[in-house]
Order: C-alpha cells, then structure tokens, then sequence
C-alpha cells in the first residue's frame, strides 16, 4: 500500500498473484495472505499444494495449539470444497496430535510422475495411536515406508491393498507396531525384493494373504482362526494351533513344502478353488467342505478329478461350485458323494454352459456305466439340497432324478433357485415332475432372483 493508501499489489492480476504465492515457498503462507483482504480471501483456491493443519518441515514457525477435532474435520471439507486446482500435487493432512481415534478410509491415487516412468513414490505411514481400523487402498506404483517410530496402540483391524514395501518392514508392522492387531487383510501386496516374509502375531485372530514376491511365509500366531492365501509362495510354514478356517485358493499345495505345524485335524471350513488331495487328507473332518470343479477337457483330466476326490474328509455340508463343459455333471456329484456319506446338507451352483457342452470321447470315464451306479451310495444322514442354476436348471433336474433313487431316508427338504436372464426357470409341471419322483414328506421349493431378491415360484 503506498503513502495514498492505495493497494497496488491487490490491483495486480490473479495470474500475477498466483505468481507471487508459489513463491512463498509455503503453501500454508498462500493461504494465510487470506487475511490481507477480500481480494486476497481465495487467491490460493488455484494452488496446487494444500496444507491441512499441522506444519509441514518448511515452516518456521511452531504450531498452534490444536483445534477440537470436530472443528478441524469440518475445517478441512471447507478447504477441499474452495479449492480450486484442477490437480493438486500435494495434499498434507495433519489432524491434531492424539485426536485420531476410531476409523481411517483413505484412498491414495496415482502418484503424479507415475505416467512419467520415475522412480517409485514413496508413502510415509506414520503411527496412530487411537485408530482401531485403518482401511488404506493405493492406486498406481506407490511404496508403503511403515515408520519405524511410534505403535497403532489401539489397531485392531488392518487392510492394505496395492502397494510395494520391504519384507521386514511389513514383518516389524505386525509384529512390533501392532500390538492388539486381530484381522489383517494384504491385498495385492508386492515385496520389494523376493524375500522369506514372518507373519508373528499374539493376537491376530484373521488374516488373508496376498503378497507376490514371497519366497517362504512364515506364520506363528497362537490365536490365529481364519486363514485365507493366494498366490504363488513356494513354501510356507503355518503354526496356529487355533486354526479352524482355511481358504487355499489358488496356491499349489506341497505337503513338503507346505507344511501346518501345531495345527489340528478337524475345521469348521476349508475352502478350495483347485482340488488337492494332500490338503484335504491333512484333515480328517471339517464342518462345511468348499470345493470347485472345473475339469478341462480329455480323459486325462477327468481321471485326475477322480484321483484328487477318492478321499475326502468327513464333512457336515458339502459346496460344491461346478461349470461343466466338457463331462457330464451328474457322473461327477455321484462321485463326490461316495466320498461324502455323512454330509447332512448338499448346496451346489451350476454355472455350466449346456449350451457350450462339448461331447466326450467314448472312453472318457464320465461316460463309464461304472461311474452312473447309485446302489453303493449311502447318503443316510442328508437331510438337505440346494441347487443354484445360472444358465439352465437341466443338469440339476438330471441330477435330482439320480439323487432321487439312492438312500437318502431322511431328506427332507430340497430347493431349486434359478438365477439367469438367458434362460426361463422351471414350470410348475416340471417342479411336478420332482415331486413326483420323492416321497411326499419331502418339501420341494422353487425360486427365481428377481429385483436383487429371491421369489418364491412354487
């Protein structure tokens, strides 16, 4: 302002006050001009640098003291609602020290050189103390950096999807920073380096795993119930005397590289997506068997399916999830079921294409009479079938008809759902037709998803 008062730099253009502002070298000194005037009140909307309370390491000047937490959050929706930067390059958040108590979703996108082929971005996660459940999903190439100071006191919840980060930092997190730690989700996880990873843990109770580049997985936690991997890891050690779930999706498993130490012989659950007879003979009983079969094409094949399920354990409920399009689904739920006289409840979701169906060759064992017989079947304790059809209720009705003739003396309940647009649900005649094939104590239901709901047809 000069010695008439006048405001000259206020009548500069915005181009040239923006200017000014990036060279203050502090984002939050742009947005503090705003107290000059109106004229200064939103210049700093276009920056592309916001600072959200705190002090970033280039101000000189200590901080204030904290506001209520309330009053911060609602601070920050003002500033990201005004600001006005097409692009923001960067976004320092600093809520008061000791106020983050609760729930953490944040969602990183892309680093802004990703596009340029530079190096990995680095993350900084630092310690919170009064967060129970920190929910963090990255986006494009970025590096978690844990830091190596301070503990998540009161974590208990933990899932991080897609990032990159070092073995023995993501070991130390679990480990050292995460005391009360009990369900930890990695999620598209790559180690930086292929390295042995130790997942130890006294109170982790859930963890389901998906980290490339691991070499050998070692698990040591003592409370540890639910266990889901995935991925290629070439060996693995598990110690969870406690274990009572495991999902092994995709990972090829080698009882001598694969090893379940301390852990018992019965589950509540095991859940397979690749049938694996040395898996499912380390158990000698689980409560609900989850299996999926999708046999590719020749003989070969299917006599490996018939290798892999000779010896199932003894199960209470059997899922089987099955999209047959080169052998017959009937032949091969007979087989599952001679292996499988004590299951109480049968479900099955067919989503096989019969209108893709490729004939076998005549020696095929799908085709065998031997593999067609139901007189050495016994399903003496079945009580219930669930049969979800996703493209025809054909297979389900041929495999009805054969279930009908076994030993099933105490079933008592069986229920059709069709869930599909490219084909129309069974009438009421064929439903009928079920009816008249059981006893008629048996209670036949049929339903149809429609508007995101089941509807009962008959």
């Amino acid at each position: 302002m000069d010695a008439d008062g006048e405001d000259r730099i206020s009548g500069l253009p915005d181009e040239l006050l923006h200017a000014i502002l990036a060279h203050l070298g502090s984002p939050s000194s742009a947005v503090r001009t705003g107290v000059l005037s109106r004229r200064w009140r939103h210049l700093w909307a276009p920056q592309p640098e916001l600072v959200l309370g705190g002090f970033p390491l280039d101000e000189p000047l200590p901080p204030p003291p904290p506001p209520p937490l309330a009053a911060f959050l609602d601070a920050v929706d003002g500033a990201l609602a005004a600001c006005a930067a097409p692009t923001l390059e960067l976004l320092y958040i600093s809520p008061p020290p000791g106020r983050v108590v609760g729930t953490i979703l944040l969602l990183v996108p892309p680093p802004p050189d990703a596009a340029a082929g530079r190096e990995t971005a680095v993350l900084d996660l630092p310690a919170c103390e009064g967060v129970t459940t920190f929910d963090l999903s990255l986006e494009g190439d970025w590096r978690l950096r844990p830091s190596s100071a301070g503990v998540f006191r009161a974590l208990t919840d933990l899932r991080i999807l897609s990032c990159q980060i070092e073995a023995s930092e993501l070991a130390a997190l679990v480990r050292t920073q995460c005391p009360c730690l009990m369900d930890l989700t990695l999620t598209s996880i790559t180690l930086v380096n292929v390295s042995d990873l130790s997942i130890r843990s006294v109170s982790l109770l859930s963890l389901s795993f998906s980290v490339r580049n691991t070499h050998r997985l070692d698990i040591v936690a003592p409370s540890l119930e639910k266990l889901s991997v995935s991925g290629t890891i070439p060996e693995a050690r598990i110690s969870a005397p406690k274990l009572a779930e495991v999902e092994w999706p995709h990972t090829f498993y080698n009882p001598q590289r694969h090893q379940f130490d301390d852990v018992g012989r019965r589950l509540r659950l095991l859940e397979l997506l690749v049938l694996n007879a040395s898996l499912m003979q380390r158990f000698d009983e689980v409560d609900e068997l989850k299996l999926s079969m999708f046999i590719p094409q020749g003989i070969a094949a299917y006599q490996n399916f018939l290798n892999e399920t000779n010896n199932l354990p003894k199960c209470k409920i059997l899922t089987v999830s099955s999209g047959w399009v080169y052998h017959g689904l009937v032949p091969g739920m007979l087989h599952l079921l001679r292996s499988c006289s004590s299951t109480r409840k049968v479900f099955l979701r067919d989503t096989s294409n019969y209108a893709m169906r490729q004939p076998c060759v005549p020696e095929c064992p799908c085709l065998l009479e031997e593999n067609h017989r139901i007189d050495d079947i016994s399903l003496s304790a079945l009580e219930e079938v669930e049969i979800t059809s996703f493209t025809s209720y054909h297979g389900a009705l041929e495999f009805l008809e054969q279930l009908s003739r076994c030993n099933a003396s105490i079933l008592k309940k069986i229920v059709l759902k069709h869930n599909t647009i490219s084909a129309l649900p069974p009438t009421k005649e064929v439903c009928e037709k079920i009816l008249g094939t059981w006893q008629p104590n048996i209670e036949v239901e049929s339903y149809l998803f429609l508007d995101e709901d089941w509807v009962r047809l008959y």
